[in-house]
């Protein structure tokens, strides 16, 4: 079985080879949550799956901002936010797995989003900004 979601470098890498990496291990911990979803787990492994998904981003954010404070981004404020965001809906779906002991139908949805849009356009920005800076 293929994984549901694929890094490609060519849409999702930013350049910057540490938060690149830890794309990477988030996407292979989406996989992770819908290949056990898919394949009818159990809930206690389903569950472990999606807290060391949850552990982990908020992990790959704290590093994510403090490399946004080491190359003095200026839309690391509204960025912390995002993230914050992004934990909160997380924390929901956990949540509800949790109650109902179901994956929430649009999951695997808002995990498409956040690797599309957010990586792609909202982490592209802090990207650019440490290219122009090494340029600069």
């Amino acid at each position: 079985m293929s994984d549901f979601f694929q890094w490609d470098p060519a849409k999702l890498s930013l350049h910057v080879p540490e938060m690149d990496n830890e794309h990477q291990v988030l996407i292979s911990k989406m996989n992770k949550v819908h290949s056990l979803h898919a394949s009818g787990a159990s809930h206690a492994n389903i569950a472990l799956a999606l807290d060391d998904l949850v552990r982990y981003t908020s992990k790959h954010f704290a590093d994510e901002e403090a490399y946004m404070e080491r190359i003095g981004f200026p839309g690391l404020r509204v960025h912390k936010g995002v993230h914050r965001q992004l934990m909160d809906r997380l924390a929901d779906y956990q949540r509800t797995f949790q109650t109902t002991r179901k994956l929430p139908d649009d999951l695997f949805v808002f995990f498409k989003m956040w690797l599309s849009a957010h990586i792609c356009g909202i982490d592209a920005k802090y990207a650019l900004h440490a290219q122009q800076a090494k340029a600069g």
